[in-house]
């Protein structure tokens, strides 16, 4: 699979847009008598809130400066609520756009949410970016490679997994410990 500059960029910036959320949330609740008995951890963050932090992060970087980029893009179709895409990035003069759905990595979702997106986006670029927050975060690469194994897993013949676009990093708490938090970036094929 050829990792080109969209997917690099944004597989670049997820930890950083998911360090600042973290540093955000820990600062908003940490001392608030209201929040002694919860405090936020990886797993409680939103992957709404974590779509929105990439967003303004993509926003930032230099190198996608001459791209059009929307959050929450409608695409109007049959009657009822459009359907929505999570990112939308294009280049200022025109030109095929890439979509991105996000969310917490599970074979259907990643399968549903790519057929959607290619069903309106046949010609640009479709992807899935996947977060894991759970035991598989501290090596994602091991769970895509086992999912693409068996035979209830990913299907090759409809998604693009590269080992460059998967990769783990460490959350830090106010409390000086850590979560894992792994990210896996696919391609629609």
């Amino acid at each position: 699979m050829n990792v080109s500059k969209i997917p690099r960029t944004v597989f670049s910036l997820v930890e950083p847009a998911v360090n600042t959320l973290a540093s955000r949330l820990f600062t908003l609740s940490s001392g608030r008598p209201g929040s002694t008995k919860f405090q936020p951890t990886v797993k409680s963050f939103y992957e709404t809130g974590i779509v929105t932090m990439l967003y303004e992060h993509l926003l930032m970087s230099p190198v996608l400066a001459s791209y059009e980029i929307r959050h929450e893009m409608p695409y109007p179709g049959q009657a009822g609520r459009p359907k929505q895409v999570d990112l939308w990035l294009r280049p200022v003069n025109g030109g095929y756009p890439h979509l991105i759905e996000a969310g917490d990595f599970g074979v259907g979702k990643v399968h549903r949410d790519l057929a959607k997106i290619g069903a309106i986006n046949s010609n640009g670029g479709n992807w899935f970016l996947a977060f894991f927050r759970d035991a598989t975060a501290s090596c994602p690469w091991l769970e895509v490679q086992r999912s693409f194994a068996r035979s209830n897993g990913l299907d090759a013949s409809k998604v693009d997994a590269d080992d460059r676009l998967a990769r783990s990093f460490k959350v830090y708490r106010p409390n000086g410990q850590h979560d894992a938090f792994g990210v896996v970036l696919f391609r629609g094929k």
